[in-house]
């Protein structure tokens, strides 16, 4: 019996040479968790994030991916703040609000430069242009989202006061906006790219569509401090989804294989709508044009006169695009 304690001794600590290295190579490969949160769900808009996730360009950088998915922008934007995520996808109007509180916000990658956004009523509204929607209430993803600015800059343009003149009501994103439609709790409701692909035509149609309007319109919006704190963390985050976004662009398969994973019951007929759109919207350098910038803050101090507009180079630095 005694012949066999070596070899017993050696294949423990075999064994645990084993275990050991496993734990150390699984430790490597989780990286540290980078927590994104959405203005609803991960989207044709965001695809680059996705397919990112998907092909492992984020855990390459050492980072470990995580989304959460929250009721409309605004919602994202106070858990970025809380530093309950690390970046928001979400619209870039925020960094001039969040610079106006004295929160050092960024445009850490321009994902898209053009709305997603397409005001819907029902085929039987008598609803017909966006001045018909005096002393109606009208749906938006939540308060103080790109939805409820992009309903007041369209109210001023139609000589209507929200509050006064038209009421806006938090109803939520996709399903639960529609909801709400169905139920007529509201008169007109906001719907992204893809849900409006599928419902105009088919019991709704389009009262105003914003995604005709180039603007910067998504973003992965960050606090720059967190970043120079943990700039290896953002250069991985920033390269990673540009890595991405590029690859979108040049492979259309992947666009649409991506696509139909986000949405696995849209039709191939929405899908390849979908995907036709991409290269129109989205934003290959990730960064915006200056022009884009400006435009933007020519709207918001249309919308809030006393918001103070911000300089291109604070709110788009682009310095991990470097």
């Amino acid at each position: 019996m005694h012949i066999f304690r070596p070899r017993i001794k050696i294949a423990l600590r075999t064994t645990s040479a084993i275990i050991a290295l496993a734990f150390l190579t699984n430790f490597a490969q989780a990286g540290e968790k980078v927590v994104f949160g959405t203005a609803g769900f991960l989207s044709d808009n965001s695809i680059a994030v996705k397919v990112a996730i998907d092909k492992g360009f984020y855990q390459e950088a050492g980072i470990d991916p995580e989304i959460v998915n929250f009721k409309g922008g605004a919602p994202a934007i106070q858990a970025l703040v809380g530093n309950g995520v690390q970046y928001a996808i979400t619209a870039p109007e925020h960094v001039t609000r969040l610079r106006a509180r004295g929160v050092d916000g960024v445009v850490a990658f321009a994902l898209q430069n053009a709305q997603t956004y397409a005001l819907l009523v029902p085929d039987a509204s008598p609803v017909k242009t966006f001045a018909d929607l005096k002393g109606q209430r009208v749906g938006i993803t939540s308060s103080g989202s790109l939805t409820e600015s992009l309903i007041s800059l369209q109210a001023k343009a139609n000589n209507l006061t929200v509050g006064t003149d038209l009421e806006v009501i938090g109803a939520g994103v996709g399903a639960a906006q529609k909801a709400a439609l169905d139920t007529q709790r509201i008169a007109a409701g906001m719907f992204g790219n893809t849900d409006a692909l599928q419902m105009v035509g088919h019991g709704y149609r389009i009262v105003y569509d914003w995604r005709v309007e180039r603007t910067p319109a998504l973003g992965l919006l960050a606090v720059d401090s967190w970043q120079k704190q943990h700039p290896e963390l953002a250069k991985g985050v920033i390269q990673a989804t540009l890595k991405a976004q590029k690859l979108v662009l040049a492979d259309r398969q992947l666009a649409v294989s991506t696509l139909k994973e986000l949405f696995p019951d849209l039709s191939d007929e929405v899908i390849q709508k979908a995907t036709d759109q991409l290269p129109k919207v989205l934003v290959a350098s990730g960064i915006f044009d200056q022009a884009d910038h400006d435009k933007l803050q020519k709207d918001l101090a249309t919308i809030e006169p006393g918001l103070k507009p911000i300089d291109y180079a604070v709110g788009n630095p682009g310095t991990y695009l470097k």
